[in-house]
């Protein structure tokens, strides 16, 4: 895997919008308190486009990205937002272009299908983080603990690589479904965008690797759905440990029928019984305590120790 330089104050951070249209207003407020902290923030004059529920054509969001990754005065990709259409340009990247030019790419939800697809086609350490619109243009900013983390990460400060099971209490904690100690590389994100993939030439490969998951406006059979899809494409079979983070419904959404399962049951199906440790409600992804985690580089999950570890630096500190 290559890895990407780590950010620094007055580093360019590219502002790019590979899926749904953006909010004007909330990456006006996450460019300036980039902007305060010491970045220089591009910002494309067609960022804001809109063609349905995308930003902007295919052609138009592949190609945006692309320019980004060979423009060697940006240093880190923040895409704005997930949503949907990420898996509309994955066909449309070049890979080896991207190769050739590894950088900081950050992002979560539908944004998955580009780590993964980043991750795989041209082996680059990507992170799944808070994004500007969830996050660092949210009225309320990044949560302290979530921001702690995600700048950690991405200027390589090694004082952080561990996540506590109890970094937020126990109200909150990760539980441990299937005890135990494993080693690999981190890979997932969500789980939809996961599955929308399968089949394809970006269909996430899993062997041998920590899979995170987490979803948000699923039912619990949707949920069961998504898992049956991996499991019956072999994609739990040779796992080396499983980080399930939170799954929750619509609001809006009537409530189950009598009987019917609930999210807990339906991950218990799948996972109370594994061979290789899994934990659950791991904060990362939908949740306003979003952790950043570096995807491609080896981890280990310990859960004797209470603690998910990275045993490699996601970032390098010199130049190329």
């Amino acid at each position: 895997m290559i890895k990407p330089q780590a950010l620094n104050i007055g580093d360019t951070i590219a502002f790019c919008a590979p899926a749904a249209p953006l909010d004007t207003t909330r990456i006006i407020l996450a460019k300036k308190r980039l902007t305060e902290m010491g970045f220089y923030v591009l910002q494309p004059v067609s960022l804001f486009r809109r063609w349905g529920y995308l930003a902007g054509s295919d052609a138009q969001r592949a190609e945006e990205l692309m320019a980004f990754f060979q423009d060697r005065t940006v240093k880190a990709i923040f895409p704005g937002t997930g949503g949907y259409g990420t898996t509309r340009i994955l066909d449309l990247l070049d890979y080896a272009i991207i190769r050739s030019n590894p950088k900081i790419f950050i992002g979560f939800s539908d944004i998955t299908g580009v780590h993964i697809a980043l991750n795989q086609m041209a082996g680059l350490v990507t992170f799944h983080t808070p994004n500007p619109m969830y996050g660092l243009g949210s009225d309320e900013g990044l949560e302290p603990t979530a921001e702690t983390y995600f700048w950690s990460l991405l200027s390589g400060d090694e004082k952080m690589y561990q996540i506590p099971f109890n970094l937020y209490g126990d109200s909150l904690g990760v539980e441990v479904m299937v005890p135990g100690k494993a080693q690999g590389c981190l890979a997932g994100g969500n789980l939809s965008l996961i599955c929308a993939a399968m089949g394809s030439p970006y269909e996430i490969q899993t062997n041998g690797k920590l899979l995170f998951m987490e979803d948000i406006g699923e039912a619990p059979y949707r949920i069961d759905r998504y898992l049956r899809e991996l499991k019956l494409a072999g994609k739990l079979d040779r796992v080396a440990g499983v980080i399930l983070g939170r799954f929750t419904r619509r609001k809006e959404e009537p409530p189950d029928n009598p009987g019917d399962f609930t999210m807990e049951e339906v991950l218990e199906q799948y996972f109370k019984n594994f061979n290789v440790p899994v934990v659950k409600n791991f904060p990362a992804g939908h949740v306003r305590t979003n952790i950043s985690l570096p995807l491609g580089v080896p981890a280990e999950l310990d859960t004797e120790q209470g603690v998910l570890r990275l045993l490699e630096s996601p970032t390098v500190n010199k130049d190329r």
